[in-house]
Order: C-alpha cells, then structure tokens, then sequence
C-alpha cells in the first residue's frame, strides 16, 4: 500500500465518473450530474461511494443509480491496480458543483492514519 498513490487514484476515478465514457441508456451522467445540482439549494451534489446503499440525490434519474452502481462495484478494483488498499480508505465522495466558471469536481476520501484528502479533478467538461 502506497499512501502517495491516493489522490491520483481518487483523481483518475473522479475523472472517470464525469467523463463523457461514462453513460447509460444513452444518457450522459454528467448531464444528470448538472441537472441534479441545478436542481439542488446550493448547486452541488454530493455522492457517497462508501455507504452500503446508493447515497444519491432525492429523485435520482434511474440511470445515474446504474452508473453510481457500477463505479461502486468497480472502484476497489480501481484502487488496488493503483497500490491502493481499498480497506484503508473511507467516506469516499464525489462532490459535483456548479459554478460561475462552470463545474467544479473534488474527490474526498479519509485514510486509515485519519489525513483527509480533497483532490480537484480538473479538465472535466
């Protein structure tokens, strides 16, 4: 386990879920990410991959329950090809906000020493 490796692992995960890769049914997710956080009082979503259940906005489009499926199911995977214990991380969550600059995507996760990381995941759309 490499704890250096975190945040790129937290990175190329959160850059994964906001591409344009990432679609279902012929849905972007991105775009129910934007309609999500227009539609929420501080224009942010928050999306917990730690939970045991899907930690979603209320009213979540059913495609984005499927994608949030998915990249929970796939992101310990993710985490060990990249020396990552997935054991040794906890409360992971996407935060997708909207911004006057446009969207602003931060991966957070805590470690098992208790360091919190808070990576930018830039040049998204």
């Amino acid at each position: 386990m490499k704890y250096k490796h975190i945040d790129s692992a937290l990175h190329n995960f959160g850059h994964s879920f906001v591409s344009l890769m990432n679609y279902v049914d012929d849905m972007y997710i991105c775009e129910l990410l934007d309609a999500a956080a227009r539609n929420s009082c501080c224009s942010e979503v928050r999306i917990n991959f730690s939970g045991e259940v899907a930690d979603l906005p209320e009213h979540s489009a059913p495609q984005l329950v499927k994608s949030f499926e998915y990249w929970k199911a796939w992101l310990p995977k993710l985490l060990e090809r990249q020396n990552v214990s997935p054991s040794s991380l906890s409360a992971i969550a996407l935060r997708y906000k909207l911004t006057r600059m446009g969207r602003e995507v931060h991966m957070e996760a805590i470690d098992d020493r208790g360091m919190h990381h808070n990576v930018l995941v830039q040049h998204t759309l």
